[in-house]
C-alpha cells in the first residue's frame, strides 16, 4: 500500500473528553496536513466506530489514530486486548491512519499486522524511547519494517545534540528503503530535528495546537512550523542559521530573521539552539551557515572559531559567527548596535557620559564611547569593578549609590535593571536624572521605568534601536543584503507589544 505526502505538519490533539477532540479537530484550521488523534489522554478511550466516523466528518484532514499504552510512554492504562479492541474500531471507521507501538504489534499481533489490514487504513509502526537515543538506530528501523507497516515512526531523547544528526542521516538513508518514515528527537535538545526532518524527507512533523498543549517533550506549536519556520517550504538546499544561548525560550531573534530571510526571498532559515553547554554542540558549528550567539556562551565559543573579528577582540566576546568556505569567523555586533543608536548624541564633541554598568554590555558601549572622545564615568555596584572596568578604557569611576551626584549630556544604562518582569525597577531616581541624552539598552520592556521618567527632560533613546541594529548587522554579515531594517524593527515592535 502505497502512502503519498500531502503536507509536512500533523498536529496533535490530546484531549480528556471527546467533546473537547471535536472543538479541537475544528480549531486546527489551515496549520494541519495531518491530525493526530491522541485517546489514550481521553479519559474514556473506549470508542465507537461512529464517533470516529464523527470526527472525519468535522475536516478534510487525514485523521492519525493513536492510543499509545502507559508502558510505551503513553497514558493508557488498559491492556494490549483492550487497546487493539479500539483501534479496530477506528479501522472500521476507515480513518487514514493507526499508530501502534511494536511492542504491541510484536507481542499481541505476533507481528502480523495484516490481521488488522482493513478499508483503506494504514499502518504506522512506532518506536519510542523517552531515556536516550539508542546507538543502533538501524537495527530499530529494521525491526520496523519487519512488521510490514505502511509508515516507520522512531522517536527518541536527544541527550546530546549529536543525536539530531544521527535521526536525519537515518532518514536519508530510509528514502533507499521504500517505506516512508516520521523520525525525531524529542527533548529541548531535539527541537532542531523537528523542524529540519521533513526537509530531508521525514513524511511529517508534530506540533501541539497551541502553546501549552504539547504531547510530547520538545513539541513546537504547529503555528509556529508554519507561520515562522515555514517547515514546508524548507528543502535540502535550506541554509541554516540559528541563535545559540540559554534560555532562549522567549527570544525575538527567530521572529525578526526569519521573517528578514522570507522578506529578501532567500531559502534560509533560523532556528533556535538552546544549549546549556557548547562541548557537545562546539565541534558541529561547520553544519551551519552562522550563528547569534547570546549569554551564556558569548566568551565560551571562542573556543571553537578559526577567525575573531577586532570587534571581537576589542570587547572579550561575541555574538555573531559567519561561515566563510569551511572557516567560522567570529563578530560582535553589539558595537554596531550601540554606535547606530547613539549616532544622533555623539554628533557632538567633548561629550560628557554616565555609564551605569561594568559588564559585557557596558564593554561595547565603551568602545563606541572610547572612539567618540567622550568624557566617561562608570558607575557600578561592586566600586572595585567599576575602577578596574575604568582604568581599562581610561575612564573615570564611582559607586553606582553615586548615581543622583552625577549630570552631563549622556546617560547610558547597560545593567539588566527595568528588564521584563521587574518592569518598576529604575538603575536611577526620576529627580536625578538630568541628562540631554538617555540611553536605556533593555528592550523589553519596550519603554522602561527610566525612559518614561526621563521622557520629558531628555532625548530618550530605546534599547530596541540598539537591538535591531545589530541584528540588522548580522543579517548583513550572512547573506551581503541590505537588511530590511524598517520590518525588523516592527516585528520587534508588535512582539513586544503583544507580551506585554
Amino acid at each position: 500500500m502505497s502512502t503519498t505526502t500531502i503536507g509536512k505538519i500533523c498536529v496533535a490533539i490530546g484531549e480528556t473528553q471527546p467533546a473537547k477532540v471535536e472543538e479541537a479537530i475544528l480549531k486546527t484550521g489551515y496549520q494541519a496536513d495531518y491530525i493526530e488523534l491522541r485517546l489514550d489522554y481521553l479519559e474514556e478511550p473506549c470508542l465507537s466506530p461512529s464517533t470516529f466516523r464523527n470526527w472525519q466528518r468535522f475536516t478534510d484532514t487525514p485523521l492519525i489514530v493513536t492510543l499509545r499504552r502507559k508502558a510505551n510512554g503513553g497514558a493508557f492504562a488498559g491492556t494490549e486486548a483492550e487497546q487493539i479492541m479500539v483501534l479496530e474500531r477506528a479501522v472500521e471507521a476507515d480513518v487514514s491512519f493507526v499508530d501502534m507501538e511494536i511492542e504491541t504489534i510484536e507481542n499481541f499481533l505476533c507481528g502480523q499486522l495484516s490481521t488488522l489490514r482493513k478499508n483503506r487504513t494504514q499502518f504506522i509502526a512506532s518506536y519510542h524511547n523517552f531515556k536516550d537515543t539508542p546507538a543502533d538506530l538501524e537495527g530499530i528501523y529494521q525491526r520496523l519494517c519487519k512488521v510490514q507497516p505502511d509508515v516507520v515512526k522512531i522517536a527518541t531523547f536527544a541527550r546530546s545534540f549529536a543525536d539530531n544528526f544521527r535521526l536525519l542521516d537515518l532518514i536519508e538513508k530510509s528514502k533507499r528503503g521504500g517505506v516512508p518514515i516520521i523520525a525525531m528527537a524529542m527533548g529541548e535538545l531535539g527541537v532542531y530535528s523537528r523542524i529540519v526532518a521533513p526537509s530531508r524527507g521525514a513524511l511529517l512533523t508534530y506540533g501541539s495546537i497551541c502553546s501549552g498543549r504539547e504531547t510530547a517533550p520538545g513539541q513546537l506549536s504547529a503555528k509556529d512550523l508554519k507561520d515562522l519556520y515555514s517547515v514546508h517550504e524548507m528543502n535540502a538546499d535550506t541554509q541554516i542559521y540559528g541563535v545559540i544561548g540559554y534560555p532562549i525560550g522567549h527570544s525575538l531573534s527567530p521572529h525578526i530573521h526569519n521573517s528578514a530571510f522570507r522578506s529578501r526571498g532567500l531559502n534560509s532559515r533560523y532556528l533556535p539552539f538552546s544549549l546549556k553547554e557548547l562541548r557537545d554542540f562546539g565541534p558541529h558549528l561547520r553544519r551551519f551557515s552562522g550563528f547569534s550567539v547570546t549569554i551564556p556562551h558569548k566568551v565560551e565559543i571562542l573556543d571553537y572559531v578559526d577567525e575573531v573579528d577586532a570587534s571581537v577582540t576589542a570587547v572579550g566576546a561575541a555574538n555573531t559567527l559567519v561561515k566563510k568556505g569551511n572557516q567560522i569567523r567570529a563578530y560582535n555586533t553589539d558595537v554596531d548596535g550601540i554606535r547606530f543608536a547613539l549616532r544622533d548624541a555623539l554628533s557632538a564633541k567633548d561629550l560628557r557620559v554616565t555609564l551605569l554598568g561594568a559588564g559585557g554590555a557596558a564593554r561595547s558601549a565603551a568602545l563606541v564611547l572610547k572612539e567618540a572622545k567622550s568624557h566617561v564615568t562608570v558607575l557600578a555596584r561592586n566600586k572595585d569593578r567599576a575602577r578596574l572596568f575604568a582604568e581599562e578604557f581610561g575612564f573615570d569611576h564611582d559607586s553606582l549609590s553615586q548615581a543622583s551626584r552625577y549630570r552631563g549630556d549622556l546617560l547610558i544604562n547597560s545593567t539588566p535593571v527595568g528588564m521584563s518582569p521587574h518592569i518598576g525597577e529604575s538603575p536611577l531616581s526620576e529627580d536625578s536624572i538630568d541628562y540631554r541624552y538617555v540611553f536605556d539598552m533593555v528592550y523589553n520592556p519596550i519603554e522602561t521605568r527610566l525612559m518614561r521618567e526621563a521622557r520629558n527632560k531628555a532625548t530618550v533613546i530605546s534599547g530596541v534601536e540598539m537591538f535591531v541594529a545589530q541584528a540588522a548587522k548580522q543579517f548583513e554579515l550572512w547573506t551581503g543584503l541590505e537588511a530590511p531594517r524598517d520590518l525588523m524593527e516592527a516585528i520587534v515592535v508588535e512582539r513586544l507589544s503583544t507580551a506585554q
